[in-house]
């Protein structure tokens, strides 16, 4: 009998770890500390906050966020953007959609001007952490044209992995 009970209790144990494993949620971030962490590693040159008509430009209407932060270079030729958008549930590919789109057309616009802005466009980072989706483009283009793209990077890298702890 002894065995059983304690056959049971273990059974028992084992499904309520299982059951409170949590799962794959992803944490709750906050859109301006996320923001401020890789503006740190990286400063947007002429920083211009994003705005709702900013959002609304790249497409993605207040339907599909929760909350966002960003700013960016708003001078031509100006590539430097951070935009981290906490998407709604089910959203997330259409933001991602919007911010690809946003991160193409910035690159095409700066096809003419070969060198450390095109290599910094066509380096961005899209990333995607549960329903967070990030935009960067940015670093320093003194170490772009030095060292080397992925150089310049480096930092962003690092602060985005260290925002999204």
């Amino acid at each position: 009998m002894k065995k059983i009970i304690a056959f049971a209790l273990t059974a028992v144990m084992a499904v309520s770890m299982v059951a409170c494993g949590g799962g794959d949620e992803t944490p709750a971030y906050d859109v301006n500390e996320v923001l401020t962490t890789i503006e740190t590693a990286s400063p947007v040159r002429m920083s211009t906050p994003v705005d709702e008509q900013y959002m609304e430009y790249l497409g993605i209407d207040a339907e599909m966020y929760d909350a966002y932060a960003g700013s960016y270079c708003p001078i031509m030729p100006g590539v430097d953007i951070i935009l981290v958008v906490q998407a709604k549930e089910g959203k997330v590919e259409d933001v991602k959609a919007a911010l690809q789109a946003q991160k193409d057309y910035i690159v095409r616009s700066n096809e003419n001007y070969v060198g450390a802005l095109l290599d910094k466009a066509e380096a961005g980072r899209i990333v995607e952490k549960g329903n967070y989706v990030l935009l960067v483009i940015g670093g320093d283009e003194v170490v772009v044209e030095d060292q080397g793209v992925e150089a310049a990077y480096e930092p962003i890298d690092a602060a985005i992995d260290e925002a999204f702890k």
